[in-house]
């Protein structure tokens, strides 16, 4: 019997609807929403085929990232078969550049630094091989956010310049956003000067699309702020956590709790550097999120050099 093709078109609008709504779900409200959606897809989209099942693991696995559950997102993602991803919706979906980009984040949490640059270097690859701008874009945006989890500047302000240019093209407004925060960030951290005014445009055009973009840039300034004076950072710090707390978003918590502590500690208040610094190592433990852990120093030291190199693919 021959596959009615209304039938299938019907379905693969269904499966579009589904994803968008958890897609824009993510952008706007977070994983704190998001979760539900993520965890009802896989269900929805897998009677569709493979593919459509592969897109369904990869938002579940993107869900739980954000959420802080490093090694379930790892676990899903390396689960999900290439094989399953035919030429023509793959690259529809760009799975082949979302999965290992995804995977390489999951994997620097977890302190597999080697496999994560592995990962991000596939996820280039591919988007390099294709025409069209937006999918560089992406791939460098990745990459950027990476380094800045590993806390190597330089590579992260380089990243962040090569999507912003490639963004540029598409007009990928969102993306150009997030990379001048990141920009913000590395600048920062590298105690190099700053466009305050470009931050803040990015803040308020992310606000704009929904509360969890917001939370997620606002991380990487209050981040940049510590960096160009601790002891004045406590308070958007503060806010960093309250934000992404109200949006289910724990990827950054340990970090941002120890750089609180550091902030305390640079402004004379030694028993709450020391309360808080214990919350971001227990914090660190039960998400598995070795690379922050490893990262956590005590209260007397300042300064804070990471023991990650500077990397670039």
């Amino acid at each position: 019997m021959r596959k009615n093709p209304l039938a299938n078109n019907a379905a693969l609008i269904d499966r579009n609807a589904f994803f968008q709504h958890w897609l824009e779900t993510d952008a706007t409200a977070g994983p704190q929403r998001a979760y539900r959606l993520a965890c009802r897809l896989s269900e929805q989209m897998r009677p569709i085929g493979r593919t459509a099942a592969a897109h369904a693991d990869w938002a579940l696995a993107h869900t739980l990232f954000w959420r802080g559950r490093f090694a379930e997102s790892r676990a899903l993602l390396a689960a999900i078969r290439s094989d399953a991803i035919t030429p023509e919706a793959g690259a529809n979906a760009r799975l082949e550049l979302l999965i290992p980009a995804q995977l390489s984040l999951a994997l620097a949490t977890l302190g597999e630094i080697d496999a994560a640059l592995a990962q991000a270097g596939l996820a280039l690859s591919w988007a390099q091989d294709q025409p069209e701008a937006m999918h560089l874009a992406s791939a460098c945006g990745y990459l950027s956010l990476l380094h800045c989890f590993l806390d190597a500047p330089a590579a992260t302000l380089e990243w962040s310049r090569r999507a912003r240019a490639a963004a540029s093209k598409r007009a990928q407004i969102s993306l150009i956003h997030s990379t001048n925060l990141l920009e913000y960030w590395a600048l920062s951290r590298l105690g190099q000067p700053t466009d305050e005014a470009a931050a803040q445009t990015a803040l308020a055009e992310l606000r704009r699309i929904g509360r969890a973009q917001e939370a997620r840039a606002f991380s990487l300034y209050a981040q940049g702020l510590f960096h160009q004076a601790p002891i004045h950072a406590c308070t958007q710090l503060d806010a960093a956590l309250d934000l992404n707390a109200s949006c289910g978003l724990h990827h950054w918590e340990a970090r941002l709790l120890h750089l609180k502590s550091q902030s305390l500690d640079a402004a004379g208040q030694l028993g709450e550097a020391s309360r808080f610094l214990h919350i971001a190592q227990e914090t660190a433990q039960r998400q598995g999120a070795r690379l922050f852990l490893n990262d956590i120093t005590g209260i007397e030291s300042r300064t804070h050099a990471s023991p990650h190199p500077e990397s670039a693919l």
